[in-house]
């Protein structure tokens, strides 16, 4: 399961949550400090960190993980229903 680690306080955090409503994505979210965050993760990390069983992910890495996770979800959508669909490439199922 994704976690969120975040400050109680944080624009960032608050928007990748958004995000994640959007994509009705489950996640767990952890607050802690700055402090705390240094020792779990080292003193390279800033909050908010994401963690997806062995997968940390921090910083500028962020947006990319979220547009993986954006894909991944637009992706299992397609699959889900009995219907036909046209890829980017436009085959067609």
């Amino acid at each position: 399961m994704i976690k969120l680690y975040r400050e109680a306080h944080s624009p960032q955090a608050d928007a990748i949550e958004a995000e994640f409503r959007d994509m009705a994505l489950g996640y767990e979210r952890v607050v802690i400090e700055t402090k705390e965050a240094a020792t779990l993760f080292g003193m390279g990390a800033s909050l908010p960190v994401l963690t997806n069983n062995e997968r940390v992910v921090s910083g500028a890495d962020i947006p990319a993980y979220l547009r993986e996770l954006a894909k991944l979800w637009r992706d299992w959508q397609l699959f889900q229903g009995d219907y036909c669909y046209v890829d980017e490439d436009g085959e067609v199922c």
